[in-house]
């Protein structure tokens, strides 16, 4: 690699890659999942069963960890004094002779736990119910789930709900979409900046137009992997967080489809390469970002995403099919596919190999029109213009 393209991309990484700042997030993400955990351990240390007053016209049998029942023959008015002066934290009016059960529940507030209660009570009287219509569990588990469906498919590539999840898609287009927005952010800045601080003239007495950006490029591809691996990082902690401190649990990562990874990562690498170029060559030609109409042009690379999420419950159709293999959309929409598909190696290659023609194609045009938009002040190109540098060879 041309070593000035190395010293721009390295610059231009090092220009908004600030560690202290990362260094920053990470405690702050540490400080509240501390809290998180103190607030959580809470129940250990001080006693948490909330006090429920029960007013019913048959006994009361219910029992629920963590809440105290007390049936108590005092009318509604002596039970909301009584909740009013916080000796009980809720009431219940409970009337057994209407069908359905009815249940007043009274409190101060609106709480968590509160729902916790309600579900408990939902499902004692259904077993309550069914006891008075002599059903057993097993009928009563049958009026719950009736039918079990099971889906095949003719076409054997369709991965099954147990080898993949729609949160592996989902996740994919996620991580993409934050490496563009981060791309689309901090390539906005530093080129209509330094446009407007009139130093590329300066730099192109030294370096050609294709170095400049090519270098850019690179270090804007660079920052936008960091700002993915980032996100990866949070969920992985968060989710350890949640599993081996909050649950108890042991960790588990089944989630992941570490085979989809290598792809994801290719297939990112060449997404953000051409979008980076893209928003490059458009941001080039911009002269006030303050009321340029071109700087919506920037976000077209969000359109893969968004066709991948909307296709995504139809990986078998020929759009999704077509789109997978299409240049402009590849990067989004096969990594999509393979998580929702299985595909045979041939098609992933081909598609890598297509994108990867697309960003050497669009390397040059982010070249010249970065050479001819960044010389050009007080109006802004045409998009008739535009297209002619596009296409030129010089």
């Amino acid at each position: 690699m041309n070593n000035q393209v190395t010293q721009v991309a390295k610059w231009e990484f090092m220009h908004f890659f600030k560690w202290k700042q990362e260094l920053i997030s990470k405690l702050i993400m540490l400080v509240i999942a501390v809290v998180v955990f103190f607030w959580q351990s809470a129940s250990s240390f001080t006693s948490t069963d909330y006090r429920i007053a029960i007013s019913a016209n048959s006994p009361f049998e219910m029992t629920l960890d963590g809440y105290a029942f007390t049936q108590t023959q005092d009318d509604k008015e002596k039970l909301i004094s009584a909740l009013e002066t916080q000796e009980f934290d809720a009431v219940l009016l409970i009337d057994e002779a209407m069908s359905p059960v009815n249940i007043e529940f009274i409190s101060k507030g609106k709480m968590a736990w509160q729902q916790t209660l309600q579900n408990a009570l939902k499902q004692h009287y259904v077993e309550k119910v069914s006891d008075k219509l002599s059903l057993s569990a097993q009928q009563l588990a049958l009026i719950n789930n009736p039918i079990s469906v099971s889906a095949v498919y003719l076409d054997q590539n369709i991965k099954s709900e147990e080898s993949h999840s729609s949160a592996t898609a989902i996740g994919v287009l996620v991580l993409l979409s934050v490496g563009i927005f981060m791309s689309f952010a901090q390539v906005f800045v530093s080129i209509t900046g330094e446009k407007q601080q009139r130093v590329t003239e300066q730099l192109y007495a030294t370096m050609s137009a294709q170095t400049w950006v090519d270098g850019k490029i690179l270090g804007q591809v660079l920052l936008a992997l960091k700002a993915m691996l980032s996100t990866v990082i949070s969920v992985l902690l968060g989710v350890a967080f949640l599993q081996v401190i909050i649950q108890g649990q042991a960790l588990d990562l089944s989630f992941i489809d570490w085979a989809l990874l290598p792809w994801v990562l290719a297939f990112a690498l060449l997404g953000l390469y051409f979008s980076t170029a893209f928003m490059a060559a458009i941001a080039a030609a911009i002269d006030d970002p303050n009321h340029s109409g071109k700087s919506s042009f920037m976000m077209i690379p969000l359109v893969p995403m968004i066709l991948a999420f909307v296709l995504m419950d139809s990986p078998s159709g020929w759009v999704m099919t077509f789109l997978s293999y299409f240049p402009l959309t590849a990067f989004a929409v096969m990594p999509v596919k393979m998580a929702l598909v299985d595909v045979a190696i041939w098609q992933p290659i081909l598609s890598l190999v297509l994108t990867l023609a697309l960003c050497i194609y669009m390397r040059g045009v982010a070249g010249r029109l970065f050479k001819m938009g960044m010389v050009m002040y007080g109006k802004e190109p045409s998009f008739k213009q535009m297209l002619g540098w596009a296409i030129s060879e010089r």
